[in-house]
């Protein structure tokens, strides 16, 4: 099995890679962080936001907010009214699944197609992945 890991170049610089676990000659704890030690490189487990979003991204997470990273593929709705991404084609009430859109990143949300959803009146957009971009 293979599972992620953070290769430090410095406190700054790093690369996520998988590392087999068979690989792994010990795994220890020190000041709070998980580290796998192979016969020839230390490795820290991924546990910083920005380590993760890292990850993710390799996996087709995007971010979408400074504390959001969604699944793309999983979106089936912006609401460009309330700014936020829906994993529903039709969201029931305020606890369905939703991430928020900061304005730094809408721009990167653009391709976007109308519903058919007659209750919308335009407000709510199915994403549509394509690289044709169009700011909204």
């Amino acid at each position: 099995m293979k599972i992620p890991v953070v290769k430090r170049y410095s406190k700054k610089e790093f690369d996520i890679i998988y590392l087999d676990t068979s690989d792994i000659l010990f795994s220890r704890s020190f000041r709070g962080e998980i580290y796998y030690q192979t016969k020839d490189e230390l490795y820290a487990r991924v546990s910083t936001f920005e380590e993760h979003e890292r990850f993710l991204e390799l996996e087709g997470f995007k971010k979408v907010d400074r504390c959001y990273l969604v699944q793309m593929e999983k979106v089936e709705l912006f609401d460009t009214e309330r700014h936020r991404l829906y994993f529903e084609k039709q969201p029931v009430g305020k606890d369905a699944p939703s991430a928020p859109v900061s304005t730094a990143h809408r721009a990167e949300i653009t391709s976007v197609q109308m519903t058919s959803d007659a209750y919308s009146e335009g407000a709510r957009h199915r994403l549509n992945t394509s690289s044709n971009m169009s700011k909204i």
